[in-house]
């Protein structure tokens, strides 16, 4: 057995390994970062259009990007994306090796060609790398290994008939295409040629002549010369030079070469083997220290949000609480979703009111829980609004299929039906939104299609139905007169007492509080029955004759609570623990 398992490593070990690297890479998108494979998706429309081709091919590196965005289209099922990855990732680092070994690289060094692959996905820890980058990054290997071939030819002077032709036609086809990772081919010709003591002169001339084909291109195109330079489409903000991928690039051009110069080695299964343990160590803690773990779970929430989630968001936050206004606002909205805000939310952090509904920011990812929010409650119009103001700052113009969905949701439940029509006709030339938007045109000018939707039903009820002046400042009162049009909103109602506890405006809370009958409570949620019960305390020395239906449990936990404050009012366990997750310690400790 140990004979076949040995011959078996010894014929397919290389393809195992990359087997066994897909299979990681699948798994890290699929469960660890499917929130990033939502976030790219979210950021970009793709259209099955003759003019949005024309659109993409018309700048350098189009085609990358016109792949790297039909690609991109499949994260919105994150076993389809992570398979994408996979293949992309092996597929690279095939290609370097392949290079590699036509340069005449010993067989001993297959595990280092790995270091590339692990180089460029920790790069892709900074989520505003595209994908085009990748694509453009396998077609440049595809060029190398092409040039490399025409090199071996054993006739010198066809040898360098095909290197001069292949470089003219093909340096200026492969920038149009593919962009400026045209630089990491040159530079790979200008390295081989070196390592390989052949025609220097084709390496040198080479890199003038793709630089001189970008200053050409420069005197057409509307472009920054150094995005000219550096890429178009590899980056999703324009302004931003990433050194980082200047570096990658550089490198990429010149491991192949590095590879064949180094020795021939004896081969041994432990020296393999404990190669193969340091990269696997050392690619774990590169891969680890590219993805920070705070913006990636907001990511991940952001993805539980969309696909409403509710209790996953919840199990999530009593794992990790999050501390910023986005991630504070999407848990208190599962809570509202499941029912148990104002029972549970000051379990939870709590960091004022924007963690209710943070303030608006021109950017293009805080805004759209935020518009969820909106949507859920019924403020139609303001969801609408701030799903277009994040797809307008996107960096680099692209458009949201998400933002278009919600938007196209927005004016059907407002009987908007030719604004309607035209999202919904944008929604039907991409692949997984057309469905929906083909079942959407059908409801358009016909009230009763739109009635036979529950949610939308519920939100037409819920909405505004006349124009005033809208107070981002003052959303306690707009929580006020959304639940005063409709009283069965309960989700109003409860933003607006909690907006109150959360500014700890007591007078507030006494004064809503009344309107809870029209909520139909069985009976008084747990932060409500703690607000009165401290309320009680302010004028009364104990809870005898309390007209409010406050259980034992509250009472003897203020009572608790009070004593363990008056006698140490710093006591770190008043913010911890059972006490901790009260109103009381958020109104008295967290000031």
């Amino acid at each position: 057995m140990r004979i076949i398992i040995k011959k078996i490593l010894n014929a397919y070990g290389q393809i195992l390994l990359s087997v066994f690297f897909g299979i990681i890479v699948f798994c890290f998108w699929c469960f660890v970062q499917r929130g990033a494979l939502n976030y790219q998706e979210q950021l970009q429309m793709f259209l099955f259009d003759s003019d949005y081709f024309i659109q993409r091919i018309a700048v350098p590196g189009g085609l990358a990007d016109y792949i790297a965005e039909f690609l991109t289209q499949f994260y919105y099922y994150p076993a389809l994306g992570s398979l994408i990855l996979a293949v992309c990732f092996v597929a690279f680092q095939r290609l370097v090796w392949a290079v590699a070994v036509h340069n005449g690289t010993d067989d001993f060094w297959y595990p280092f060609s790995f270091i590339p692959a692990l180089l460029l996905w920790f790069y892709m820890g900074d989520e505003s790398v595209l994908l085009s980058l990748v694509i453009a990054l396998i077609a440049a290997l595809l060029f190398m290994l092409f040039y490399t071939e025409q090199s071996n030819r054993p006739d010198q002077h066809s040898r360098l008939l095909f290197k001069v032709v292949t470089l003219l036609i093909g340096v200026p086809a492969f920038y149009w295409l593919f962009g400026s990772c045209v630089f990491v081919v040159v530079l790979y010709v200008l390295f081989f040629e070196l390592a390989h003591r052949q025609q220097i002169v084709i390496g040198l001339l080479s890199i003038l002549y793709a630089v001189l084909i970008v200053l050409l291109c420069a005197q057409f195109l509307h472009y920054p010369l150094y995005r000219l330079f550096i890429g178009i489409n590899y980056y999703r903000f324009p302004s931003v030079i990433p050194y980082m991928q200047l570096v990658l690039m550089v490198l990429f051009a010149i491991f192949p070469i590095v590879l064949y110069r180094l020795p021939c080695v004896r081969r041994s299964g432990r020296v393999e083997g404990g190669i193969m343990v340091v990269l696997v160590i050392g690619g774990f803690f590169l891969i680890r220290g590219g993805f920070d773990p705070v913006k990636y779970r907001l990511m991940e929430t952001d993805y539980l949000v969309r696909t409403h989630q509710w209790e996953e968001i919840i199990s999530r936050a009593e794992k990790h609480q999050p501390t910023t206004p986005m991630g504070v606002s999407c848990v208190n909205l599962a809570l509202e979703m499941e029912g148990s805000l104002p029972d549970r939310m000051f379990n939870f952090y709590q960091n004022g009111v924007e963690g209710l509904v943070p303030a608006f920011q021109r950017d293009f990812t805080t805004p759209l829980p935020t518009s969820e929010i909106f949507y859920q409650m019924g403020m139609v119009n303001s969801a609408e609004r701030y799903a277009f103001e994040a797809q307008e700052a996107i960096p680099n113009y692209r458009k949201s299929s998400r933002c278009y969905q919600r938007m196209a949701e927005c004016e059907l439940i407002n009987g908007q039906y030719q604004i309607a029509a035209k999202f919904l006709a944008r929604l039907r030339q991409t692949l997984f939104y057309r469905k929906w938007a083909d079942d959407a045109l059908t409801c358009l000018y016909h009230d009763r299609k739109v009635e036979a939707n529950p949610e939308w039903r519920k939100l037409r009820s819920f909405r505004f139905t006349k124009d005033f002046l809208f107070s981002e400042s003052q959303m306690d009162q707009m929580f006020g007169l959304l639940f005063a049009h409709n009283l069965k909103n309960r989700m109003a109602y409860e933003y607006l007492m909690a907006w109150q506890m959360l500014e700890r405006n007591l007078q507030g809370f006494q004064k809503y509080y009344p309107l809870g009958r029209f909520v139909g409570y069985t009976e008084i949620p747990r932060s409500y029955q703690e607000v009165l019960a401290y309320l009680w305390t302010q004028s009364h020395t104990s809870f005898e004759g309390i007209p409010y239906s406050v259980t034992p449990e509250v009472c003897n936990d203020v009572t608790d609570f009070a004593r363990a404050y008056i006698a140490n009012p710093h006591d770190p366990g008043l913010v911890t623990g059972k006490m901790g997750g009260t109103y009381w310690s958020y109104l008295l400790c967290k000031k």
